[in-house]
């Protein structure tokens, strides 16, 4: 599994992840949480799991990858989402809906572009 080599563009104090290993495969998940003890909105999470078991998300808009897929944005209660699959997983980034002036959907492009790119 290759995860994004960027992140956001704002502050993070801490970050954290854990493998959800729950019965059976359908629930089985990587999560990684980026925050900023000082400063509640700056909340970052990356979702990770096989798309065979992917979460279904309707749309707002939709965004072309260099890889030829398309990711999906959207929100929900807080968050906004940006939603896109790679090599057989399903990749679900969401942050804070309070940052969404720094953290817009080309940003997350950004992010997802960076899957599997070499900065050397």
């Amino acid at each position: 599994m290759k995860l994004p080599l960027r992140v956001p563009p704002i502050d993070f104090t801490h970050h954290f992840g854990r493998c959800n290993d729950l019965d059976g495969e359908v629930n089985d998940s990587l999560e990684i949480q980026f925050i900023n003890e000082n400063s509640a909105e700056r909340h970052y999470k990356i979702d990770v799991r096989p798309v065979d078991y992917k979460i279904p998300m309707k749309a707002k808009n939709i965004y072309r990858l260099k890889n030829g897929h398309d990711a999906l944005y959207t929100n929900v209660p807080g968050f906004n989402l940006f939603v896109f699959e790679n090599d057989g997983w399903q990749y679900i980034l969401s942050i804070d809906k309070r940052v969404s002036d720094q953290v817009t959907p080309e940003v997350f492009v950004e992010i997802a572009n960076s899957i599997g790119v070499s900065f050397e």
